[in-house]
């Protein structure tokens, strides 16, 4: 449902509260909440604080879906905000969005929001597009989507402009991706590497590379998950969406992208699955990058189809990388499912990818890469490395330490468990960030 420009009639009036409203009715009003003030034939009345940031704007947004939804309005209308307009009126549309998404309603209503121009419509509009993409593929049952389905809507991307190449496993055998063609012996559908190109806009000084975990089911592999762990599996390509839902953004807003920065986005698409030929306990195999690595957990998987397409990144040129996965569910005990693991090899990476996701509204927070942890998974072993230590303390910052080992740029990885769906609704985290994060690079 894209942002309009005008309305005909006003079902809801949004008021930032103010002091000529009535002390008893905006008494206690807290941030991110909306409270009816009045209703009347000709239209209802709320209010709300005015947001101070991203995240509040979001969070409003929300809020105002389900008033929306509560009092059947058919259109609503908010007043301009003092926090960057555009941006503020983005990322209160995105959780405008999300609320419409959660209540799964076949009718939404239009959102005016004041103060905007047409390039923030645009932009606004992009973003919302590309949004319902990555909720849509994380939604997929994993019948419907598998690696070669998933390569298939990538492939759509081509309309808008964006070069599209997929590589089946006879591909990635031959270039000496042993983890994710191991990751992927298991399943009938075989193993996908998507790449997904938006060219720079003269020279390329800059190639950012969006790698996307794709894991389209995952049921853990021989080292099998319970079935209370099984159930949502087919959201463990939740880091492939975002980074395409993105790259559908992109390719809308290429007229806005710096220019000389290329974005390419790499989705490492597989299904973790038993067969006759599916990797076991004390399998090694070799990685693109010449290292051996031993599998101890069949169900630390992730880690292993990133590991290849990480190399495979920087080995075609990619001066800076950012990684999405559903990673480690240690994560989620740590930072719970509002806030994202960051791991980082380059501090000004960093920095920029922080200020991103402040301003999609979207939260992240460091975590360190602590060198002394690797060493777990380099013990006991005949082969350079092993997939897990079966030690679940500490296991996210070991689990990016692994990855680290197959990256030779400035690198950034998300862990985003949990943060792709909540209460089993597909979010899109991370869509906004990595957008921000592409129109802000110089």
């Amino acid at each position: 449902m894209p942002l309009v420009n005008r309305l005909e009639q006003v079902d809801l009036s949004l008021v930032f509260a103010a002091p000529e409203h009535p002390e008893r009715l905006t008494r206690g009003l807290k941030s991110g909440e909306v409270r009816l003030l009045s209703r009347s034939g000709t239209g209802d009345e709320a209010a709300a604080l005015r947001p101070t940031s991203a995240a509040e704007a979001r969070e409003l947004g929300a809020a105002l879906a389900r008033t929306a939804r509560d009092l059947r309005a058919a259109s609503v209308q908010v007043p301009a905000s003092e926090h960057g307009a555009a941006l503020a009126a983005a990322a209160l549309a995105e959780g405008w969005r999300e609320g419409r998404y959660r209540q799964a309603s076949a009718s939404a209503p239009a959102l005016l929001v004041e103060g905007l121009t047409e390039g923030d419509h645009a932009r606004i509009n992009a973003l919302s597009a590309g949004l319902t993409f990555a909720r849509e593929l994380t939604s997929a049952p994993a019948n419907v989507l598998n690696p070669a389905t998933l390569a298939r809507e990538a492939c759509t991307l081509e309309a808008l402009g964006l070069d599209v190449d997929v590589w089946d496993g006879d591909d990635i055998e031959a270039r000496g991706m042993g983890l994710l063609a191991a990751v992927a012996a298991g399943s009938v559908t075989g193993p996908r590497l998507i790449r997904v190109t938006l060219p720079a806009r003269g020279e390329a000084r800059t190639v950012l590379a969006l790698v996307g975990k794709g894991i389209t089911f995952d049921t853990g592999g021989y080292s099998i998950k319970p079935a209370a762990g099984m159930n949502g599996m087919k959201n463990d390509m939740g880091g492939a969406a975002a980074v395409l839902g993105a790259m559908r953004a992109l390719g809308e807003l290429r007229a806005h992208v710096p220019e000389g920065v290329e974005v390419r986005a790499y989705i490492a698409a597989a299904e973790n699955m038993v067969g006759p030929q599916a990797m076991r306990p004390g399998d090694i195999y070799r990685a693109a990058n010449g290292l051996h690595v031993e599998v101890t957990n069949t169900d630390a998987e992730g880690r292993l189809v990133l590991a290849d397409t990480l190399t495979v990144a920087c080995e075609e040129g990619a001066t800076e990388l950012i990684d999405l996965a559903t990673l480690t569910g240690v994560k989620v005990s740590a930072l719970g499912s509002d806030i994202a693991g960051l791991f980082s090899s380059d501090a000004a990476l960093t920095s920029r990818l922080k200020t991103a996701a402040d301003a999609a509204g979207e939260y992240v927070w460091e975590l360190p890469l602590h060198q002394p942890y690797l060493k777990g998974y380099q013990k006991n072993t005949v082969a350079d490395l092993r997939n897990s230590d079966m030690v679940p303390a500490g296991a996210s910052i070991k689990a990016a330490l692994f990855l680290q080992q197959f990256v030779t740029r400035p690198w950034a990885h998300l862990d985003i468990a949990g943060n792709a769906t909540r209460e089993e609704v597909a979010t899109g985290w991370g869509v906004g960030t990595l957008v921000e994060y592409v129109l802000r690079r110089v």
